[in-house]
């Protein structure tokens, strides 16, 4: 894997080269935090790699938060699907509005997976 570590927290790393640096954008620590969401308006990163679930879903893909499925899980709508996430998994855009287009996301070739892959 390429690209530079950092924790954030014991045990809980962030991948400080996908996407580079945006502005007013913050770690969502404690679920407290989850009340600066707006549904509908709010733009989540992914700083999980979730591309098992869908091939786009990679380190900082941006969404937009749309609802809640539980408390603690977001329903993200991300320009080809819509899933939920994980709080931990995420961090909050503030500044940025509305849905993200194909081209605020990374660029990734997706590789072939073998049935041998976990």
């Amino acid at each position: 894997m390429s690209g530079l570590i950092a924790l954030r927290e014991p045990g809980r790393p962030s991948n400080l080269s996908a996407g580079g640096r945006i502005p007013g954008r913050f770690a969502v620590r404690d679920r407290t935090e989850l009340q600066r969401i707006v549904m509908g308006e709010t733009r989540i990163i992914l700083t999980r790699d979730l591309s098992v679930m869908n091939p786009n879903l990679v380190v900082g893909a941006q969404g937009l938060a749309v609802g809640k499925l539980a408390s603690y899980v977001l329903k993200v709508a991300f320009p080809a699907v819509t899933v939920g996430v994980n709080w931990q998994d995420c961090d909050i855009v503030e500044g940025m509005k509305g849905m993200p287009t194909n081209a605020d996301q990374p660029k990734v070739i997706p590789r072939p997976r073998a049935i041998a892959d976990e």
